[in-house]
């Protein structure tokens, strides 16, 4: 494993909106701004990620949510609650969920286990169904795949501001995805926090 000295924290300039590489003197990036032409009412408001996906973040990531190490998650505890309680205040957070088919398969969810170690209080409101894994397909299959999520909350959401908590940022299909849902069942706004920002 890396030493954590070697990961590297995300700067302005970043996109407005998903916190990608933007061009000298540009606000938003090119894929949220043909996003933005196409979907004019974009259910996501701001994306904030806190680190670059490098190849040593990469490495942390294999260990910490494909092989098992749970433990490593302690490594971005502080950052994780710095950024939320700077960014959102007490926004309610909403992790992305995994199918029950993935949560058998990997015995965690990796996202409630960087919420758990950070003392991040979570409303766990979504269902996902299963599909293959994000990391198998291409940027055009990820953004045209079809919904993933419904809404299993008891109760709506009752207008509030909410936040999606994910580990990784790509295409932003997977919190657009969840931000319709929760839209959808009461959310007055959706923001999201990634851990990683690919």
């Amino acid at each position: 494993m890396q030493c954590k000295g070697l990961f590297i924290k995300i700067i302005d300039p970043v996109c407005e909106i998903c916190c990608g590489h933007v061009l000298e003197n540009q606000k938003l990036c090119k894929n949220c701004l043909e996003y933005k032409e196409q979907n004019p009412n974009q259910p996501l408001i701001i994306n904030k990620s806190i680190f670059h996906y490098t190849n040593e973040i990469k490495e942390w990531l294999t260990y910490f949510k494909f092989c098992g190490d749970v433990k490593l998650a302690s490594l971005f505890a502080e950052d994780l609650k710095e950024y939320y309680e700077n960014s959102f205040g007490n926004y309610k957070i909403v992790p992305v969920p995994l199918s029950n088919e993935r949560l058998n398969e990997r015995g965690f969810n990796q996202v409630e286990e960087l919420a758990r170690y950070a003392g991040l209080s979570l409303t766990k409101c979504l269902k996902r169904i299963h599909t293959e894994r994000q990391s198998k397909l291409n940027r055009n299959e990820r953004l045209n795949r079809d919904q993933i999520f419904s809404f299993s909350g008891e109760m709506k959401i009752d207008n509030e501001s909410v936040i999606i908590l994910d580990d990784v940022y790509t295409t932003g299909k997977t919190v657009r995805d969840a931000a319709t849902i929760l839209l959808e069942n009461g959310a007055a706004e959706v923001y999201s926090l990634t851990l990683i920002r690919a």
